[in-house]
């Protein structure tokens, strides 16, 4: 909320003689924005196309107003879709605590460095949400296959269900949010193979004639006797 109420502020007309320092650190922020996007789309392997990032639109180069896209060679699922958009809020969140608490308020920076931080946080908040092209692209990704989107939105919960159940019974604290995020994709990796081999099984098992059973052979299983052409 606080990277949508800024950005629209100072990107706006109200911002006055603001909006072009704005505009520049918006920019900064854009990069920083889709490579995000590109890491993240290499992480659950779809590979990108192409990166996209520029000062001005084609449609009206007189326009400054800078933006990126990242375009992938095939459609994402809906999960995909989904950690691909929220990357740059995730990791933008991090650097931003980490530029707030561990650079600009620590005695151990001079101003130059704090002055450059401080710069860079306001490029991150600027950026830190998900675009339109983010969220259009998470709907466009669930209307492809609905009942495979369902299907990954019931294991993901199912994770973060076995997860919690985990760590009340257990009273088990991470030092670092981000291992729940890689256990909680852990569990669901185990949980989506071991649904699709039990769904294996069960299709191997019901195409399986038991009325009349193939015959087992075990002539591929021995060796073939010598038989030399002259005794």
């Amino acid at each position: 909320m606080i990277s949508l109420i800024l950005k629209n502020f100072l990107l706006s007309e109200k911002a006055g003689v603001l909006r072009p320092i704005a505009r520049r650190i918006f920019f900064i922020g854009v990069i920083f924005h889709e490579c995000a996007h590109y890491g993240m789309s290499l992480v659950v392997g779809r590979v990108p196309k192409s990166i996209i990032i520029k000062w001005r639109k084609d449609t009206n180069p007189y326009d400054r107003n800078p933006y990126g896209v990242v375009r992938l060679r095939d459609s994402p699922s809906f999960l995909q879709s989904f950690v691909i958009a929220s990357a740059p809020l995730y990791f933008s969140t991090w650097l931003i605590f980490w530029l707030w608490f561990g650079v600009i308020f620590t005695p151990f920076f001079n101003p130059f460095i704090k002055t450059v931080a401080i710069f860079l946080l306001v490029s991150l908040l600027l950026t830190a949400a998900p675009s339109s092209g983010d969220i259009k692209m998470i709907g466009n990704s669930f209307k492809i296959d609905p009942l495979h989107s369902w299907y990954q939105i019931f294991l993901i919960s199912l994770s973060i269900l076995i997860l919690w159940i985990y760590i009340v019974n257990t009273h088990v604290i991470f030092f670092l949010e981000v291992f729940y995020y890689i256990t909680i994709a852990g569990i669901y990796l185990l949980l989506r193979f071991s649904f699709i081999t039990i769904r294996k099984l069960v299709n191997r098992i019901s195409s399986y004639n038991f009325k009349n059973p193939r015959k087992i052979r075990f002539r591929r299983f021995t060796r073939k006797y010598y038989r030399p052409a002259k005794p």
